[in-house]
């Protein structure tokens, strides 16, 4: 319930900020003053999961984003991904395999005056949906007085449904080519998942037995402009 509160809280003094952020530049802009600008589409490949492979070989990973550009300052964001989940411990072993799908928006607070100077600087939003197909295909309890016991949990899937809050960097690197990262603070809406077996891990969210988790993205993309 306080993370609920605290979600709810930065949710409404993100965008009180934003919308007086926009109302003043409304009321700077002189009537004759003519602003070019350039929109457009561009496409880009997370490279984060690759880099967390080197500390946490069990988790594989694919991460791909789409990014519009529909007003001077706006931006909807589309993210997709797939993830796989294999190890085999003493006592433990399980096996997932999912994908998600995220949609949000972008606001950029970066207004720089050089001519040509793309860089952004943003904070956002986006909601989540993960589907997955997990089991363990055995596991082990350890009891001295009955003896261990060894069994296993069948196939079953699970839907989950969560919001990450997003802020970040993105900058122009060569002409049309952007290099950028976020921090993001993820929150668990709902898993549609049993007691027997939890997710181990939730694709694009992190951790299945955390309500809030700390994530980060590493993104390189290309734009395709087609307007000024």
């Amino acid at each position: 319930m306080r993370t609920l509160k605290m979600l709810k809280y930065i949710l409404i003094s993100l965008f009180i900020f934003i919308f007086t952020d926009i109302s003043a530049q409304t009321v700077v802009l002189k009537k004759n003053e003519v602003k070019k600008e350039q929109s457009g589409i561009s496409f880009g490949i997370d490279i984060a999961p690759f880099i967390m492979l080197a500390f946490q070989p069990e988790r594989k990973g694919t991460a791909f984003i789409g990014r519009y550009r529909f007003k001077s300052n706006w931006y909807i964001i589309g993210e997709m991904g797939f993830a796989n989940v294999n190890f085999d411990k003493s006592s433990y072993a399980y096996k997932s395999n999912g994908g998600f799908l995220k949609i949000g928006m972008d606001y950029n607070f970066f207004k720089s005056k050089k001519p040509g100077n793309n860089d952004n600087i943003t904070a956002g939003i986006r909601y989540g949906i993960a589907t997955q197909s997990h089991q363990s295909p055995r596991y082990t309890i350890i009891d001295d007085y009955w003896g261990d016991y060894t069994g296993s949990i069948g196939l079953s899937n699970v839907t989950s449904h969560y919001v990450d809050l997003v802020a970040g960097i993105r900058t122009e690197v060569l002409k049309n080519f952007y290099m950028g990262w976020t921090l993001r603070l993820k929150t668990l809406i709902s898993a549609n998942t049993s007691n027997v077996l939890e997710p181990y891990t939730i694709p694009g969210y992190g951790k299945g037995d955390n309500n809030v988790n700390l994530g980060f993205t590493y993104t390189l993309e290309y734009a395709i402009p087609f307007k000024k």
